[in-house]
């Protein structure tokens, strides 16, 4: 039986390697031979179902004969009988208590179909099914699966709906809470979606895929607490899920920008980096360190990316700036080279080079990498502010001041912060104590991304003979 479906494979590929470059008259032999393969596949699965309504009578012949009671084959999916209404998913719907049925054969022939993903075929043997017996839980949950992968969606969601109001059995309407969640979900309705995941649970307490949905509506919502109670309720059911990993690191670090995230400690796996842990954990992980400020482990989750994914250049730009900020410059210099070396038309791992050359003092090697990124994308923001810290380093204030000013007239808040913030530092160059402190005091509201404002705002109230703070809660006009 494999060699017939390798045969048959190998003919698909051999037609379509074969079309592209085939004339008219060599379409139409290739265009025939593949109705062939197409009638034979048909031929295939009707047989197929035939031998399995066969070999079901033939299993309940033997157990009539085994057990003297005739008693017919179970009409529900096998994993219909797991206590875990999570075995169940989209591909295999599950839910109820075993039932016995005088439409078996309807059912089996649904399923077949169903699991053949001939969903359309699926369709219209459950919507007989439930013609004849429209009580049958299962059907229905077959045939709303069926429905959705068919792209009627709406259809879908109503018999899902009906599903959650009705069923009998805990677990199907678990599935169906869970399945119109997901439609909600691909909505963007969040909100709704996270309460039909929590009807879910409340049906059926122990399903982790709805645990692991709610977590991910949860964060996509903003509720970064919820979401990590959510998650990891579900990852002390499967233990070892990195999607999961991952959005317990980004409600982490959603906490952690609020100002929330102190406290936490992570499920066991996420407690420290780990050679074994998923490449895209360990991304997560080394982002929430770097939010943390703990740069030895997101230092150590790169070293150990970069032993998974070792043509990457941002494994390489993460190792070379952390190693930076904990080494300094010439042990990073050669990492961040790599990282340019791999991925050269990445204009970010460019600036983190000049980035690097300017704090090590090397001043216009730096100036011409910026320049060089300016040639490439003329509103490269970070290599602009690199050209402000640089012209400030040689003396050339008025052309860092010309840069600067080119911030503020922007309307996005940060980058307004970023050019009245380079204004203050170039300000306090020249001793204009009052001026700096006037553009100090239009970062308001960014200060967490400008850490050094609070000092250099105490710097010009003892320069201008104030007590420290005095003025820091009102705004003076910038003087045009």
């Amino acid at each position: 039986m494999e060699a017939f479906f390798s045969a048959l494979t190998a003919k698909l590929q051999e037609i379509a390697q074969a079309w592209p470059n085939a004339d008219d008259k060599k379409r139409l032999l290739l265009a025939n031979e593949l109705l062939e393969l197409r009638q034979l596949s048909d031929q295939v699965v009707d047989r197929w179902l035939l031998f399995e309504e066969a070999l079901s009578q033939v299993i309940n012949t033997l157990k009539e004969e085994m057990h003297g009671v005739k008693q017919p084959q179970p009409a529900v999916h096998p994993l219909c009988q797991e206590e875990d209404p999570a075995a169940g998913s989209a591909d295999h719907p599950a839910g109820g208590q075993v039932v016995l049925h005088p439409h078996l054969h309807m059912y089996r022939k649904g399923e077949g179909f169903y699991h053949l993903r001939l969903y359309q075929d699926a369709r219209r043997c459950f919507a007989d099914l439930l013609q004849q017996s429209p009580d049958w839980e299962i059907g229905r949950l077959y045939y709303a699966y069926s429905l959705l992968f068919c792209e009627e969606r709406g259809e879908a969601m109503k018999e899902f709906r009906l599903l959650s109001r009705s069923a009998s059995s805990p677990k199907v309407a678990a599935i169906s809470y869970n399945a119109i969640g997901c439609l909600l979900a691909e909505e963007a309705q969040w909100l709704e979606a996270g309460q039909a995941f929590q009807a879910a649970l409340h049906a059926f307490p122990g399903y982790a895929e709805a645990k692991f949905n709610l977590a991910l509506c949860c964060l996509q919502d903003g509720e970064a607490k919820e979401a990590l109670e959510a998650v990891e309720s579900y990852l002390q059911q499967v233990h070892d899920d990195w999607e999961a990993e991952m959005i317990w690191l980004r409600a982490a670090m959603q906490l952690v920008a609020n100002g929330n995230g102190t406290e936490m400690v992570p499920p066991a796996r996420l407690q420290t980096p780990a050679k074994h842990l998923d490449s895209r954990t360990l991304q997560e992980m080394a982002s929430m360190y770097e939010a943390k400020g703990q740069l030895h482990r997101a230092q150590l989750c790169y070293v150990y990316l970069r032993e998974q994914l070792p043509r990457e250049g941002w494994v390489y730009q993460g190792l070379a700036w952390t190693t930076w900020l904990i080494a300094g410059t010439r042990k990073a210099l050669p990492l961040i080279k790599k990282a340019v070396s791999l991925s050269p038309d990445n204009l970010d791992f460019h600036f983190t080079y000049g980035w690097m050359l300017l704090f090590d003092g090397l001043v216009e090697q730096a100036v011409a990498v910026f320049h060089f990124i300016l040639r490439k994308q003329a509103d490269h923001r970070l290599a602009q502010s690199g050209l402000v810290a640089a012209y400030e380093r040689l003396g050339e204030t008025d052309s860092a001041k010309e840069i600067a000013e080119r911030f503020v007239a922007e309307a996005d808040p940060y980058l307004r912060s970023l050019g009245y913030y380079h204004l203050g530092r170039l300000a306090v160059i020249q001793e204009d104590w009052k001026l700096a402190d006037q553009y100090f005091q239009q970062v308001a509201g960014e200060e967490r991304l400008f850490r050094e404002v609070p000092l250099y705002r105490s710097l010009c109230a003892a320069k201008l003979g104030k007590p420290a703070g005095e003025g820091m809660l009102f705004l003076d006009p910038i003087p045009t």
